[in-house]
């Protein structure tokens, strides 16, 4: 700044500073991470950017099939599903493990059920009927109230009773039969088998379909049943 001296005074005259303009009216700097108004130019987590894992079709068709019906199919998927899901590549994770579970939980009701079926035809096929019956089978015998049970059994095993007379009921028959079933099972035997039955005639039973309403058509089946088990053939 300088002065010069006029009529006696000295005056200010003006004069540019160093660096232009008025110091005080020039332009701040911008800042170069943006203005505070304007938000912050990094992505909050979750505003997108990266895509979220899928659900996998295989483990969910796992659950649903193990929840509708098919068990090794459920099992099958559940497996598939699992690779499928392994490290977090695809979610659904759960519900394939979920169908691995339902899937074994339906093999082994089915295995039960194969087993119970089995079992219960083969105590259907051991079941001796009347119409059924033949001379020289081996039985055990069960009693529920006044029905009798005959089923069939190995001769070589321990054993109740055998079987020693069939007979028809007839109209010749049918009076003797329903008076006294015994007494006609003993004239029914064959002589042959008679005498290897002489030890045990005082153990002999009958059945009939209905006994107290023997009707002709009906069969008689005599067998012998000793208080001690049989385990081998009497005939």
């Amino acid at each position: 700044m300088s002065r010069r001296r006029v009529a006696g005074r000295p005056t200010l005259l003006p004069v540019s500073t160093p660096y232009g303009n008025d110091p005080y009216g020039q332009q701040q700097p911008q800042n170069p991470y943006g203005g505070g108004g304007g938000g912050s130019s990094f992505n909050a987590p979750g505003s997108g950017g990266f895509e979220q894992p899928k659900t996998d079709g295989v483990s969910i068709a796992a659950l649903v099939t193990g929840l509708i019906c098919c068990a090794p199919v459920s099992l099958i998927l559940g497996f598939v599903g699992l690779g499928r899901t392994k490290g977090g590549q695809r979610k659904g994770r759960g519900m394939a493990i979920t169908g691995i579970i339902l899937g074994l939980l339906g093999l082994l009701v089915w295995v039960g059920v194969g087993i119970a079926g089995v079992a219960g035809v083969n105590f259907l096929d051991s079941i001796v009927t009347p119409e059924n019956a033949e001379v020289g089978q081996c039985v055990n015998v069960d009693e529920e109230g006044d029905e009798v049970f005959l089923r069939e059994a190995e001769c070589s095993e321990e054993h109740d009773a055998e079987i020693v007379a069939v007979a028809e009921v007839t109209d010749e028959n049918i009076e003797q039969v329903e008076s006294l079933m015994v007494g006609y099972c003993a004239e029914a035997i064959s002589e042959d088998d008679r005498a290897k039955l002489t030890d045990y005639l005082g153990d002999l039973q009958a059945v009939t379909e209905d006994p107290n309403d023997v009707s002709v058509g009906d069969h008689l089946v005599c067998y012998v049943e000793p208080d001690d088990k049989l385990d081998e053939p009497i005939l």
